[in-house]
């Protein structure tokens, strides 16, 4: 395996540990049942999603705000408050360089499966 395909690699594995400690800290915090919500579902399934693509650059969300931040925005454009253009357009004033990665989750948390 070459330097740059394990490079790909980890860095997915990065993003969906890091994607996946949001969710669940998410989710405990703010789930007041043992039903997972249709949000909470799309979530997961989001989370599963960025694990299978190689090309997708993970969200620095280091900060309590910033999971905060990104949480709030997902859950808004998951319920039809904001469009994906509005959460692309606020996620890269938040996370300049990271436009590609804000697409794929404001894509995939619009379209409610």
């Amino acid at each position: 395996m070459t330097n740059t395909r394990m490079n790909l690699i980890r860095r997915a594995a990065a993003s969906v540990l890091a994607t996946s400690a949001l969710a669940v800290g998410l989710m405990a915090s703010t789930t007041t049942s043992a039903a997972p919500t249709g949000f909470d579902v799309r979530m997961d399934a989001l989370i599963a999603h960025v694990k299978d693509d190689p090309g997708y650059k993970r969200i620095p969300l280091n900060s309590t705000a910033d999971r905060e931040w990104f949480y709030n925005m997902s859950e808004a454009l998951y319920s039809k408050k904001i469009t994906k253009e509005e959460f692309v357009s606020q996620g890269a004033k938040q996370f300049p360089g990271y436009e590609a990665s804000l697409a794929t989750v404001a894509d995939f948390m619009a379209t409610q499966q």
